[in-house]
């Protein structure tokens, strides 16, 4: 019997084609993803897996941040429960010829709440241009198939992901995680806080309209690149929001955007899009090991992106179906 579906409606705009030009160095980077001794260098864990000796009284302990962390890029990686990582990892031991203890899934789980996930960042030489975003990973609640279907019930529950990205490398510099209460323009002075370096342009959304945002990316020494909200009014006392209302005003939003760079932004909603391709669920129960396992996640997404990226260049059109 022959499947029935619909034809899909034309959107009305012209699709634009691309072309990798280092596709040789992205095709390896991309079997390097599933690497395991990208994710387990025997190495590092040899010098690194158990901590040094505490200087005053106290037994020593056997697995170092790095240990813990390491389990826990594995559990994400591969999406595995905790007792299935406790088991890799002893076979991954086993095959390296590694002679070290391995955490039992009840440590892994109950250090994970207090693990500092060390992100990896690559140094910066030049000012950035940073693109700010917020998504929602699910907790628990209905799956995607059911809410479209018959729409969404009362038990899904969110947390929210705030994000600094690189314009320029691509790379996570800063991430908060909150409950689904906090508003984006809350936290982006925080957010800013952990970025190391100069600043040159912040870019993010409407929703980041407001005196606070705009006053933390001008601490910075940073030009803000945020379109006013519906019905925005000029500040006062030469703000440089109001400079930006007279651009507007002057060449319109679309040329607006197009001078500012402000298009850049899409960049942290691509990173968004990836970070949810190791799963649009947290797994923990307690939101201290949800603010890990999202860590956690960002750690992997910085080292999937200096594994390698595509250079993609525009090329023309998409020729429209006969």
């Amino acid at each position: 019997m022959a499947a029935r579906v619909r034809a899909e409606e034309s959107s009305g705009t012209e699709k634009q084609r691309y072309r990798v030009r280092n596709w040789k160095e992205y095709d390896r980077a991309l079997v390097n993803r599933g690497s395991l001794t990208v994710w387990f260098d025997q190495d590092s864990i040899s010098q690194g897996w158990t901590p040094p000796r505490p200087k005053g009284r106290g037994k020593p302990g056997l697995y170092s941040d790095l240990a813990i962390q390491t389990c826990l890029t594995i559990k994400t990686l591969f999406r595995l429960p905790y007792r299935a990582t406790e088991g890799l990892v002893g076979s991954l031991m086993a095959l390296s010829g590694v002679d070290l203890p391995v955490p039992d899934h009840t440590h892994l789980s109950r250090r994970a709440a207090s693990l500092k996930v060390a992100i990896p960042r690559a140094p910066r030489k030049e000012p950035m241009h940073v693109v700010v975003d917020s998504t929602g990973l699910k907790i628990f609640g209905e799956g995607e198939w059911k809410v479209r279907c018959h729409g969404a019930g009362k038990r899904r529950t969110w947390r929210k992901i705030h994000l600094d990205v690189d314009e320029a490398q691509r790379d996570i510099i800063g991430i908060q995680v909150t409950t689904a209460d906090w508003g984006d323009g809350e936290i982006l002075p925080e957010l800013l806080e952990q970025i190391e370096g100069d600043i040159e342009q912040v870019s993010a959304d409407g929703a980041y309209d407001t005196k606070d945002c705009h006053a933390a990316i001008a601490e910075r020494d940073a030009r803000a690149t945020i379109p006013p909200r519906e019905g925005a009014v000029p500040w006062g006392e030469d703000h440089p929001r109001d400079r930006l209302l007279e651009q507007i005003a002057t060449h319109g939003m679309e040329e607006w955007k197009r001078q500012s760079g402000y298009h850049r932004r899409s960049l942290a909603e691509t990173t968004m899009f990836r970070l949810k391709q190791l799963g649009d669920k947290l797994f923990s129960r307690r939101f201290e090991r949800q603010v890990a396992e999202a860590h956690v996640r960002a750690a992997i997404l910085n080292q999937f992106t200096y594994l390698g990226m595509p250079n993609s260049v525009r090329v023309g059109e998409v020729a429209s179906a006969a």
